[in-house]
């Protein structure tokens, strides 16, 4: 046992190996926090860093190197704000009993290396900036590997839970190809292998979903096998038990005495400051009178000013075994009853040890009561009482198509809108697919985040939409490089050996448009410090960027790579690609800073160079090419709609096309 960072600890497990796949369970999930924090340990080759305007302009053009990822989180607990990367999170809503809503509180992270080695993370911290950086957490820490440490039962085990989520929430099983969930796939292949291993791990793992031979669901009955099977009967020695949320009675805490037998049980106060500890002081020397200890947790002094502790950690010391228990498992009832009996989903690891290997190492000290103040009890894990049972329903944005596509799975008895922005005449009354206007795109691009109000309730469910062609997703409409930037961003692409130029060009693009807090400056915004007057200096731009694209080497590997770039910069939103090129021309122009006739030409240039003659065989996706027809449709109407517009101008359209046949003669030669 020891104290970690743990995203330090994942980075050093991962050791700069690939990841082939991720699933992650959490209670609270903050997305925007999941891309600036968690995803890029995934890349540390590439220079993401706390300043998230440039990481969003580096995942859109990396975000096609992201392997399948999976979040589940409990569908009340997420934030209300969307993802923007190219992962499924998948909410799941428990649906109340006898009026209690019981919720999804399992804290796992499954990372599958390239190897096929599996990194496994139980603990207490969910998917927020809290759980993973200010927070005391406690979280254990596998590593499982065919033929070498693969213990049949355990792994086993892990593997049930997995099937069974997928099972009773999504209707799935394991072996269905066609799941959203690719992440689940690659990680149940990992678990069907079968090069098992002898170790005796002494590893034991609890669901509350699930019986087993070890437990019927409840946290009673794990403690129970522990002390029956484990420890021989025999009284527990200590116990120590560390939980932020207590039960508002004192029911459970003399169950749990009367179950480990045991005469010296210390258990953590629930401190929510310095010297204040959110727990009735009725019940505080109700527990006391038992002859329970409350105690602080060790390892805060060494932090400075408060620290929250979020942690579920059981150790219980026995005469000759220490069992300790890490996970997800609070010490109140909801969390201790089981899903069967209308608890919350919790799991658990248990750890046992020999005692003659225990290092000794006090969990809790004694506190000075006289200095506290005690205050209300907080709801565990902060969670409302009015919360209502969620519609199954599932949303599809198809950024490439510009559709919404409306799932309802229930639709006799779900019935409503979504609502916020321009939507009233979106209903979710039935599975539909709905086009969708710019000014609707433009909103989820902002915030992809579906708001339903369902009909008669006086709430709103939000949703996380899949998202499919991700890379059409527009960027934030003030996010656009000016064009020296961009020009110079494309010539770089020529270099290959020196990838690393085109990031300093970004870093560079990130320095004029924020200041030191790493804020927009929006008179930055506006600068165009164009080079219109030297035509040749866009044409030659453009010239450059065809010349890589579509120019192949020999090497097998170099032309996937080139077919890659392709896609990306044909296909892709992002500032330094021909859609935020297209954009900046159509701003400069509205804004009268671009002439209309070499607006006329350049657009042309643009469909002659990438997207008029090209093939299916061009590209590495079996539906690049489709999406390349659509984009060449888009500038045929631009470029008409130029064209009328260039009617009894000095500048014709004869003049025009002279300049693009002497063009076309360059790229020919």
């Amino acid at each position: 046992m020891g104290t970690v960072i743990l995203a330090e600890h994942l980075k050093e497990k991962m050791n700069g190996r690939k990841v082939r796949a991720a699933v992650f369970h959490t209670f609270n999930f903050e997305p925007d926090f999941f891309e600036n924090y968690l995803l890029p340990l995934f890349f540390p080759d590439i220079p993401f860093g706390e300043n998230r305007i440039q990481n969003a302009i580096l995942w859109r053009k990396f975000q096609h190197e992201l392997p399948p990822i999976t979040v589940y989180c409990d569908f009340h607990a997420k934030a209300q704000k969307g993802i923007n990367l190219d992962y499924v999170v998948r909410t799941i809503d428990i649906p109340k009993v006898a009026g209690v809503k019981p919720c999804f509180h399992p804290k796992h992270s499954f990372i599958l290396l390239e190897d096929w080695e599996l990194l496994v993370v139980t603990g207490s911290n969910n998917i927020t900036e809290a759980g993973w950086c200010s927070n005391l957490e406690g979280f254990s820490y596998l590593s499982l590997k065919s033929n070498e440490f693969f213990p049949r039962k355990f792994k086993d085990e892990l593997k049930e839970y997995l099937r069974d989520l997928r099972n009773t929430f999504f209707n799935e099983r394991f072996d269905e190809t066609e799941s959203w969930s690719k992440a689940d796939n690659e990680i149940d292949r990992f678990f069907r292998q079968v090069g098992y291993t002898n170790q005796n791990p002494n590893l034991y793992y609890f669901n509350s979903a699930r019986r087993n031979e070890f437990h019927d669901g409840t946290f009673v009955s794990f403690i129970k096998f522990i002390k029956d099977e484990l420890n021989k009967g025999l009284p527990f020695q200590r116990v120590n038990v560390i939980s932020p949320y207590y039960p508002t009675s004192s029911g459970l805490f003399k169950e749990f005495k009367d179950l480990t037998e045991c005469a010296d049980i210390s258990f953590s106060l629930p401190f929510e400051n310095v010297d204040v500890v959110a727990i009735d002081k009725v019940l505080y020397e109700e527990v006391a009178s038992m002859g329970i200890n409350w105690k602080e947790v060790n390892d805060v002094e060494a932090t400075k000013g408060y620290r929250r502790n979020h942690s579920k950690v059981y150790e219980l010391i026995g005469d000759s075994k220490v069992f300790t228990i890490v996970g997800s498992v609070n010490f109140t009832n909801m969390a201790w009853k089981g899903v069967k009996n209308g608890g919350n989903y919790e799991s658990a690891i248990l750890y046992v040890t020999d005692k003659t290997d225990y290092q000794e190492h006090d969990l809790l000290k004694p506190c000075d009561i006289s200095t506290l103040t005690f205050t209300e009890p907080k709801p565990e894990e902060q969670i409302s009482e009015d919360r209502e049972d969620a519609y199954d329903l599932r949303f599809i944005l198809d950024w490439s198509a510009k559709t919404l596509e409306v799932i309802n799975e229930n639709e006799d008895n779900q019935r409503g809108y979504i609502s916020g922005g321009n939507f009233s005449n979106i209903s979710i009354n039935g599975s539909r697919i709905v086009r969708l206007s710019e000014e609707q795109l433009r909103y989820f691009a902002n915030r992809p985040l579906i708001p339903v109000k369902p009909s008669g309730k006086d709430t709103i469910f939000y949703y996380y939409p899949i998202h499919n062609n991700i890379e059409a997703m527009p960027m934030p409409e003030r996010l656009v490089l000016n064009d020296v930037e961009l020009l110079e961003l494309w010539k770089s692409i020529e270099q290959d050996d020196d990838p690393l130029l085109s990031l300093q060009l970004i870093d560079r693009f990130i320095d004029r448009i924020t200041d030191e807090a790493g804020d927009i400056q929006e008179a930055t915004l506006i600068e165009n410090h164009s080079t219109l007057n030297i035509m040749a200096t866009h044409i030659n731009g453009l010239l450059a960027l065809q010349k890589r694209l579509f120019t192949e080497k020999g090497l097998k590997q170099y032309r996937e790579h080139t077919r890659k770039l392709r896609e990306y910069y044909l296909l892709a939103n992002n500032v330094d690609t021909l859609y935020g090129y297209r954009k900046l021309l159509k701003k400069m122009e509205s804004e009268g800073k671009l002439n209309e006739g070499f607006y006329w030409l350049l657009l042309n240039i643009i469909d002659l160079f990438f997207y008029m003659n090209v093939e299916a065989d061009d590209f590495q996706l079996e539906d690049s090419f489709d999406k390349i027809l659509s984009i060449h449709k888009e500038l045929a109407t631009e470029i008409q709609n130029v064209s009328k517009k260039m009617i009894g101008k000095d500048l014709t359209k004869n003049h025009l096309k002279w300049a693009l046949k002497m063009i076309k003669d360059e790229v020919a030669r």
